[in-house]
């Protein structure tokens, strides 16, 4: 059996008060609404997104999916949105409904309701803690908009949950008959849902949030954080909290991975090693074996195993620490090759670079690559050693074993085990630093 659902996305959203379309704000590396059209394809379904109030986005932005699209000419309604995808409807068969700011729907909930599905019209409808807002299941009439409620049914907590069930044949007849409410003269799908439709009242009200706010959105983001989380730990990779740590569901996790509390994984990342306590790994490859320590950033970089990075690293775009490598403590690595057992443990810049297997940049070191119009590349052979507060003005290179003393300022290439050493002599003048004092404190009494 074909199935076709309609999504609803067509609304402004001026309660985000933001320019992105609303549809659009994004949850964990995916558009709010990429969240439902993903779901309902899981199902198989040809999913058609109506859409009216930021039309080129909301289309650009769901792209990747390649639902089809239908526009909603002018913004009368949850039924006049529906009738508006009609002509992309099959003449016989199940439409599912929906709306397209309830990203926490799951696949599983629509299935079950489609099994459930019978007559012209099925309605999903749970308990709400507070009902306020919500079309309320008046029994014997259907779907009571809160503002027609009476005192008595505005008690009633059973209520409308948005998705629905309805029969292609029936949509057709139907809609064309629908009536404009005041004030506005908008027409109401729920005017579908009457005493013969059928209610299934058992689903789980967290699955429905309206995201209709940052509040709303926040809350979406915690849901949607612990289901991905859960779902990898299920999958072999460790979390030190569920909650906590965030997880784009774009990312790749391979069993065995370890996230420490706070973590920001997103983008394209694959990761397989460890990433500690408030890391942020942005289109990185960790590989099985690699850590990445407390506080670090890596973005766009490969770490291979038994490197470590960090604590408080940063990796910019093309860094590649190879394996058993070493990145400390506030070095930054950008668009640079760290070989095999090479280290950087402190306080470093090593941009567009290589550095040889087992050399040793020391604190303070800085690749000089920038002379304010093009980029050049420095290259330190295998077991150099770069001593600290060294400058190295690239283009440059420093030959395997040579070695640089520290302090120096390096222009010219250094050969292969050879040491240079750039920096004024040492002077020294012998018992001297008692009559500085007294004379300093001379001219001081002096004013």
């Amino acid at each position: 059996m074909s199935l076709t659902a309609v999504v609803l996305a067509a609304g402004l959203g001026t309660r985000m008060r933001s320019p992105i379309a609303k549809v659009l704000h994004p949850l964990l590396g995916r558009p709010m609404a990429g969240w439902i059209v993903a779901a309902l394809q899981e199902l198989g379904a040809d999913v058609v997104v109506v859409v009216h109030h930021h039309e080129g986005e909301v289309r650009a932005g769901l792209a990747p999916w390649m639902p089809r699209f239908v526009r909603q000419e002018a913004p009368r309604g949850t039924g006049d949105a529906v009738a508006a995808a009609l002509s992309e409807l099959p003449e016989h068969g199940p439409v599912v409904v929906t709306a397209g700011d309830t990203p926490l729907l799951t696949a599983a909930s629509v299935r079950r309701l489609l099994a459930a599905h019978r007559g012209n019209a099925t309605v999903a409808a749970f308990e709400a803690r507070d009902p306020h807002g919500y079309g309320r299941m008046v029994p014997g009439v259907g779907i009571v908009e809160e503002a027609a409620c009476t005192e008595s049914q505005r008690r009633i907590r059973l209520v409308n949950s948005g998705l629905y069930v309805f029969e292609a044949q029936y949509l057709r007849s139907r809609l064309p008959l629908l009536q404009p409410h005041a004030p506005k003269g908008e027409l109401w799908l729920t005017d579908l849902v009457d005493a013969d439709s059928h209610v299934v009242a058992d689903f789980v009200e967290e699955e429905f949030l309206g995201v209709n706010d940052k509040g709303a959105l926040a809350e979406g983001r915690d849901v949607l954080r612990r289901r991905v989380n859960r779902a990898h730990g299920a999958a072999g990779v460790e979390f030190a909290g569920l909650n906590d740590a965030s997880v784009d569901v774009s990312v790749t996790m391979l069993p065995g991975a370890s996230v420490g509390f706070g973590a920001v994984i997103t983008g394209k990342s694959t990761i397989g090693g460890d990433v500690g306590p408030g890391c942020v790994v942005h289109d990185s490859v960790i590989h099985p074996g690699a850590r990445i320590l407390a506080g670090s950033v890596s973005d766009g970089a490969e770490v291979f195993a038994g490197a470590i990075v960090g604590p408080m690293a940063r990796l910019r775009p093309g860094a590649v620490i190879r394996p058993g490598a070493h990145i400390g403590n506030f070095v930054e690595v950008k668009n640079a090759v760290v070989h095999e057992g090479a280290k950087a443990n402190h306080l470093a810049y090593l941009g567009d670079a290589d550095v040889g297997a087992g050399a040793n940049i020391g604190a303070g070191t800085i690749f000089c690559n920038y002379d304010g119009v093009r980029k050049h590349r420095t290259v330190i052979g295998a077991g150099a050693f770069i001593g600290s507060n060294s400058a190295l003005v690239a283009p440059i290179a420093v030959g395997a074993g040579a070695i640089v003393g520290a302090g120096s300022t390096i222009t010219q290439d250094v050969p292969d085990d050879a040491i240079a050493v750039e920096r004024a002599l040492t002077k020294l003048t012998p018992n001297s630093a008692d009559r500085l004092r007294r004379h300093y404190r001379k001219a001081a009494d002096r004013g």
